[in-house]
């Protein structure tokens, strides 16, 4: 019997073409938005990942040792070595705006593997950049057709504030990031009271799971845990992000949740993740990451997202229409003519299969071209239509895709 793992991570043609369509869709767009794309290496060093504090957790890594003894592994996060690369650029370059498309490789993943698109911007922290990245991922998903989807923006300085107030060991703290994650209010409250911590601290503690839902509600309900000055800045700059992506219209597509926690802790402010409907995980994840350069000795803010490619194309089914594919069949003595008509139609962006003629060739729901010395005939099912030269053929099938 067959590996069901194999088998299930193999892209059949039809599956592979989704999944060509969406990094093509999404490749585009991010040049749209000036993002130049990079790729980095699959094998990277181990300590790379182990001296960045709060990243992905090594258990999870998958490793191996090269023949000098050192320990590599395969590329678990696309956000690392992209920051580390950039940081240490010794030419000039003028935008820190770059993209990728690249495998990610975990243990803890069903395949091992996924396929992650996504940018990075390096040097601005304002609310437009922040903003501005948010609306690329909507619209990207738009562009994709990608039906009933949401974008839930958090933000990473008010719980952290809040939790620095209560000063809890590690254990303490991982308990209190299950319980605010899965949103299990009854159990918070017991829990810090549990610790001896200030009832007014227990009661912003207790709000921020609730912290949810329409972004302007949850702004203003967001006055009631500000205790620092730190945390009344980042709200001020998330109501300014928000209003930016009212500006760009994509504010019906946004949610407000101060109780997204994402388990890469280099996020220092706006996390967000993106959801659709009837998928129970995130499709896109991202976040504003401005301390990570110091792992690598420079100062430099930085925000980024990845789209998970994979479940992209698991969200196709419905909407995606596969490429039509032309097949051209010809009569001996017209071969040359053949090719030449074929490579014409692919030079104008049309898939074509090239084939000797057989006697009684039946109409297919595919389009096909008949080639002989007297006219070229088109036939798709029951349509046909006749044509004395090429280019009359070719100016027909111009004006057919553009009506």
């Amino acid at each position: 019997m067959r590996n069901k793992q194999l088998l299930h991570s193999m892209f059949y043609p039809k599956q592979y073409a989704k999944k060509r369509h969406v990094i093509h869709k999404l490749t585009n767009r991010f040049t749209k938005f000036g993002y130049q794309q990079v790729e980095t290496p699959v094998f990277e060093d181990y300590d790379l990942y182990n001296d960045v504090q709060g990243t992905v957790n090594t258990a999870d890594m998958l490793k191996l040792i090269d023949p000098s003894g050192k320990v590599l592994v395969l590329r678990p996060d696309a956000t690392i070595p992209i920051a580390r690369h950039y940081t240490h650029l010794q030419e000039k370059v003028t935008s820190g705006r770059l993209s990728y498309v690249l495998d990610i490789f975990r243990s803890t993943l069903e395949e091992r593997s996924r396929t992650q698109a996504g940018v990075e911007l390096f040097g601005e922290r304002t609310p437009e950049a922040d903003a501005e990245l948010i609306a690329l991922a909507v619209t990207s998903l738009k562009e994709l057709a990608i039906p009933s989807f949401k974008i839930e923006i958090g933000h990473a300085t008010f719980y952290k504030e809040l939790l620095r107030e209560a000063n809890l060991n590690a254990m303490q703290q991982k308990q209190l990031d299950q319980y605010i994650q899965s949103k299990n209010i009854s159990e918070i409250v017991p829990f810090l009271k549990d610790l001896d911590l200030d009832a007014s601290l227990i009661e912003k503690l207790r709000k921020i799971p609730m912290l949810y839902g329409d972004a302007s509600l949850v702004i203003d309900e967001a006055e009631n845990i500000i205790s620092t000055e730190r945390m009344r800045e980042e709200l001020d700059y998330l109501s300014k992000v928000y209003q930016l992506l009212k500006d760009y219209q994509v504010d019906s597509y946004i949610s407000i949740n101060l109780g997204l926690i994402n388990h890469m802790n280099y996020y220092s402010g706006i996390i967000f993740q993106g959801f659709a409907e009837g998928l129970g995980q995130p499709i896109m994840m991202g976040g504003r990451y401005d301390y990570l350069s110091r792992s690598f000795y420079r100062e430099m803010p930085a925000i980024g997202f990845a789209f998970e490619v994979n479940l992209l194309v698991d969200l196709l089914s419905g909407v995606f229409t596969e490429e039509e594919i032309i097949e051209l069949h010809y009569e001996a003595s017209e071969r040359q003519r053949a090719f030449q008509l074929a490579e014409a139609l692919r030079t104008a962006n049309y898939t074509v299969i090239v084939r000797t003629a057989k006697e009684d060739e039946q109409l297919s729901d595919s389009p096909g071209i008949f080639v002989n010395t007297e006219k070229l005939v088109y036939s798709k099912q029951k349509e046909q239509r006749e044509f004395k030269t090429e280019q009359e053929l070719l100016d027909w099938y111009l004006r057919k895709d553009v009506e």
